[in-house]
């Protein structure tokens, strides 16, 4: 049954297969099946120097992240949940 429907909805020409909501506007049937190709956008270009900029801001990131991720010889181990709660009971 699907089949059929299907078939002839694809083999009918012209747009008189496919419905439209009341507020569409009519096709025309001169580009009925023939796709629209959109322009591609083009690529702004960067100046060198606004590269540099770039580059340099993403190696200070790179930076930050290296330094919050390197332990801190300062630093107090961090425990365990369980030692933690063992730790606390055993203070009390």
């Amino acid at each position: 049954m699907y089949g059929t429907v299907t078939k002839a909805l694809l083999t009918s020409a012209g747009s008189a297969a496919i419905k439209r909501k009341p507020d569409r506007p009519k096709a025309n049937p001169a580009s009925v099946g023939v796709p629209t190709v959109q322009k591609r956008q083009k690529h702004r270009k960067l100046s060198a120097e606004a590269r540099e900029r770039i580059r340099q801001a993403q190696i200070k990131r790179w930076a930050a992240v290296k330094r919050a991720a390197k332990p801190d010889a300062n630093a107090v181990a961090v425990l365990p949940s369980k030692a933690k709660k063992k730790a606390a009971r055993d203070a009390t």
